[in-house]
């Protein structure tokens, strides 16, 4: 019991601390749209030259394809706060918890992709201020990436397994 007790503290700690991470999403996100700044890592990557300057509107849709990510990424704190709220409440062991676990991996697992696909998408936006003929395409992969696919797929074969761990405790239930 006092293991649970534990439990319940932490959880609803940790919910309070995703909420405040949401929060500050949220308000990056905003903000990075809004103010768009281009990083200098991605006028390298578009091999932009240094002195080339974009619009307003072309660095905030380039800010808005990066920020694509972001918005999976919201949902998947969405459920982690969801997941908290459960634990803070003394369920350990139930489809509820097992559904929100498995959200979290698919959720990680969307945000991988669309980052997989936002990089090179603002690559090639931003190199649109190049003249014809020197325009950039680039795709990457990185290890990063590969180590959050793979934890996206642990938290979906987890959340599989508690799913059928609770359908199993709640069929012994009923022998008791």
């Amino acid at each position: 019991m006092e293991e649970l007790r534990h439990l319940r503290r932490w959880a609803a700690v940790l919910r309070v601390l995703t909420i405040v991470a949401m929060v500050i999403l949220v308000l990056a996100l905003v903000y990075g749209i809004l103010f768009a700044v281009l990083p200098d890592g991605l006028r390298r990557a578009a091999r932009l030259v240094p002195e080339t300057s974009l619009s307003g509107p072309h660095r905030a849709a380039v800010a808005l394809v990066g920020a694509v990510p972001g918005f999976a990424m919201l949902y998947v704190l969405g459920r982690m706060a969801d997941l908290f709220g459960l634990y803070a409440g003394g369920e350990a062991l139930s489809p509820a918890c097992a559904r929100n676990i498995q959200r979290i991996g698919v959720g990680l697992l969307a945000a991988v992709a669309l980052e997989l696909v936002a990089r090179p998408a603002q690559i090639a936006l931003v190199s649109l201020a190049n003249p014809p003929g020197q325009r950039v395409l680039s795709i990457s992969f990185e290890g990063a990436d590969l180590g959050q696919i793979l934890a996206a797929g642990l938290l979906i074969t987890i959340g599989w397994t508690q799913r059928e761990a609770a359908r199993i405790a709640r069929e012994n239930e009923g022998f008791v």
